[in-house]
């Protein structure tokens, strides 16, 4: 943790009473006592410092003084074809901590049909804090779950940047990028030549990342890294 993310029905006139996790990592990691400060934020809120008020055996009070404002959000909105579950945690962690605050989850024929039932899924608010901390940030992203690729193609895109952008091996590469953007990134083994058609004829443009083929872990990543130039 990089900061203490304080949830907002903890607050009360300027303080803040937490416990769990966080209150272990204060104790034990951070190894702070009363009277001590650290970098705090509150969720969907500003950033800042706080000051240990108070120690109990389960709970830690705060006086909080948050005034800055959060990171500059990515301009990135991205559609990701739901990758296999363990994947899935550590992508969405790393598009979280990247500052993606736009993330729609799409089906796709090479989404195996197991995926939608993966516990995972339905810990996204649990990997959104853990990033936020991570990342210095305090304003989580808008998650979106498309069961049906039609239905996120006819729904979904309504209100998605114009400059749209499709990963696949078959595309030219791309220098520069308009922006702010649609990203979409198949699973493992890319969307099928119906799906490139289809995003195609929605204003996609295919580009692609290099010689290399990727997995869909990595790819992210890196392409969000050519983005950020």
């Amino acid at each position: 943790m990089n900061i203490i993310l304080i949830k907002p029905e903890e607050t009360y006139e300027g303080t803040a009473r937490i416990s769990g996790e966080r209150c272990t990592h204060i104790t034990r990691v951070l190894k702070l006592s009363v009277g001590d400060s650290l970098k705090t934020g509150i969720l969907s809120g500003k950033l800042g410092t706080a000051v240990i008020t108070d120690i109990q055996t389960d709970s830690i009070s705060l006086r909080l003084d948050c005034a800055v404002e959060p990171p500059i959000p990515s301009p990135v909105s991205i559609v990701l074809a739901l990758p296999r579950p363990k994947a899935f945690r550590r992508i969405f962690f790393g598009l979280v901590c990247a500052g993606v605050k736009d993330i729609h989850i799409i089906n796709s024929w090479r989404v195996d049909k197991s995926y939608w039932e993966s516990p995972y899924l339905e810990r996204t608010d649990e990997y959104i804090f853990e990033a936020l901390q991570q990342s210095k940030d305090t304003i989580p992203p808008k998650v979106t779950f498309h069961r049906y690729f039609m239905g996120f193609i006819e729904n979904g895109l309504t209100e998605m940047p114009e400059n749209r952008y499709i990963a696949h091996p078959s595309g030219a590469e791309v220098n520069e990028f308009e922006k702010p953007l649609c990203l979409a990134v198949g699973c493992e083994g890319g969307f099928i030549q119906k799906e490139l058609d289809t995003f195609e004829m929605h204003g996609f443009r295919q580009f692609s990342i290099g010689e290399r083929i990727l997995t869909t872990e990595y790819a992210v990543p890196y392409i969000l890294g050519m983005l950020a130039k």
